[in-house]
């Protein structure tokens, strides 16, 4: 079965803190939709799963085990369960 999301409806944000909308879980597969505004962070955590990280719109860094990406509109991002850390700053 083949199932298809529109993400920009499910996009929400806050001045708190970011949010995050789980659209998808499986097994294998955790799928959720986060909003942060400007320098808003996700800290450091571990998780036991791949992750892809595909940013909508904005811009900033995916930070996993102490190496650094910037990310900006479209741009797409891998990083596997091995890697002990990850986190996330717009």
């Amino acid at each position: 079965m083949m199932i298809a999301y529109g993400l920009d409806k499910l996009i929400t944000f806050s001045r708190e803190s970011h949010t995050k909308r789980v659209f998808f879980e499986s097994d294998k597969v955790k799928a959720p939709v986060m909003g942060l505004e400007a320098r808003q962070q996700i800290l450091l955590c571990r998780m036991k799963h791949d992750v892809i990280f595909f940013v909508l719109e904005g811009r900033g860094a995916i930070l996993a085990d102490g190496e650094k990406q910037a990310v900006g509109k479209s741009t797409f991002v891998f990083v596997p369960k091995e890697r002990e850390t990850r986190a996330l700053k717009a």
